[in-house]
């Protein structure tokens, strides 16, 4: 089919069964292929979960239902010691009868456009995905390759013992966490500067009737604050299929059964995660107590973070680990500078 044949509109609120079927019908195509499954309406998701979003979908002639479709979420960002606005172009999918069409380049560059120049725009993309690469090379300015782990991490069924105190943080926490946060991501790139206000705002957003997300603090018997995290039930939210491994992690998985054999993730995401100067040992014993705790909830803890950042060793990561990597695509008024870390989360 022609490429001059997609048609391209604004993401409406009738449009969330349909981009809930693309998304199932089309599996991403990196080193682990993975589909996505909404547990509610995607639109609402969108909406109801990030607030300052949107998106765009395609459309072709003859084919019942959306052929593509890209989802953009707003906000700012620290960026080489500034704060500018970013946008993260995020779950970009074209249906795999329409791919190698050109489809995924006009669907990022459109999103490209309309946010404009001045701020950071961004998207990740796993490793050996090179259609995504090839697409993102039309917008991006800088790419920086295997930058990002998501590590999958198994619950557990027992509790773990510690000389720490966890504890759900209360609204006279915020500040002091926020402080925390931003110190300890001061020279992140891509991290949202936190205030008490912005975090329990986040914290209270949800498309639910409940609360999908939750912080965790930790402290010393001195009632200190020594780390902290939260967690999002993003299960809730939506599922995820692992379609394809590579022979060396299906052999791993079958010894350490990080991903389940019915090949379906119910995955918590853990983000915003600090911990005091020296004190690692209380970011882990934090982890392993939330694989405890939402052991009844989700299949896997996933943490994002960079590389060569700390978490890396707190979370232990291994060959049979089944870590994805993935790189960033940049559209910047300054380039990144090759030793700062980044943040997502």
């Amino acid at each position: 089919m022609n490429p001059t044949s997609f048609a391209l509109r604004q993401f409406q609120p009738e449009d969330g069964a349909a981009y809930a079927a693309l998304l199932a019908a089309s599996p991403d195509t990196g080193s682990i292929g993975m589909a996505e499954r909404f547990e509610i309406d995607p639109y609402q998701a969108l909406v109801g979960v990030h607030g300052d979003a949107a998106g765009i979908v395609a459309e072709a002639s003859g084919h019942d239902g959306l052929v593509g479709g890209a989802l953009t979420r707003f906000g700012s960002c620290q960026w080489e010691g500034e704060v500018r606005p970013s946008a993260l172009l995020n779950t970009v999918v074209v249906h795999p009868d329409f791919r190698r069409q050109g489809l995924a380049s006009r669907l990022e560059e459109t999103m490209a456009r309309q946010f404009g120049e001045d701020g950071v725009f961004f998207a990740i993309i796993q490793r050996n995905n090179i259609g995504s690469e090839r697409a993102a090379g039309k917008w991006a300015s800088q790419i920086m390759r295997g930058r990002l782990a998501s590590i999958p991490i198994k619950m557990r069924s027992t509790r773990p013992a510690g000389p720490f105190i966890v504890r759900a943080v209360q609204p006279e926490d915020l500040a002091m966490v926020a402080e925390r946060m931003n110190e300890f991501y001061r020279e992140h790139n891509l991290y949202p500067p936190e205030s008490a206000a912005s975090l329990g705002d986040w914290l209270q957003r949800t498309p639910f009737g409940t609360r999908f997300r939750h912080y965790r603090v930790v402290t010393d018997k001195g009632g200190s604050l020594l780390a902290g995290m939260a967690v999002t039930e993003t299960c809730r939210l939506r599922t995820t299929r692992v379609t394809h491994m590579s022979a060396v992690l299906r052999m791993l998985n079958l010894i350490f059964r990080v991903i389940p054999r019915s090949g379906q993730l119910r995955a918590l995401t853990v983000s915003r995660a600090w911990y005091a100067p020296g004190r690692p040992e209380a970011m882990g014993h934090l982890l392993e107590t939330a694989r405890w705790e939402w052991r009844e909830v989700g299949t896997t803890l996933v943490v994002f973070t960079d590389v060569r950042g700390p978490m890396m060793k707190i979370c232990r990561v291994r060959p049979w680990t089944g870590s994805m990597i993935a790189g960033f695509a940049l559209r910047a008024p300054v380039k990144s500078s090759e030793d700062r870390l980044f943040y997502y989360g």
